[in-house]
């Protein structure tokens, strides 16, 4: 029925959103986010966030080993982000199967 999806949330793909009886929330897709509050303490030496494009080829722990690395190198966290998304994309679609191939987007806070 969806096999066409591979977003969880869309700001378009009105045929998806047309269940009267559900919510914005609860219909197949929405473009509605998950919103997380936590408190920011001494401990949290940098945030980063990025799509499923960012995720879907490195780990949590690959992620904070490649920023820490940068770091400490003294490289600027505009450069670190940048070269984050170069390392990411696939050079091939063919000879990635399609990983790193999709959309990317990240923050280095």
């Amino acid at each position: 029925m969806d096999g066409n999806l591979n977003l969880t949330r869309s700001l378009g793909d009105l045929k998806y959103k047309q269940k009267d009886h559900l919510t914005p929330e609860e219909q197949a897709i929405t473009a509605n986010p998950d919103v997380y509050v936590f408190d920011y303490s001494d401990d949290i030496d940098f945030i980063i966030m990025g799509c499923d494009g960012i995720w879907e080829k490195r780990t949590n722990e690959e992620m904070v080993e490649y920023v820490y690395k940068k770091l400490k190198e003294n490289v600027p966290l505009k450069q670190i982000v940048s070269d984050l998304l170069l390392d990411t994309v696939a050079p091939s679609l063919m000879e990635n199967m399609g990983v790193g191939c999709d959309n990317m987007t990240c923050i280095l806070i």
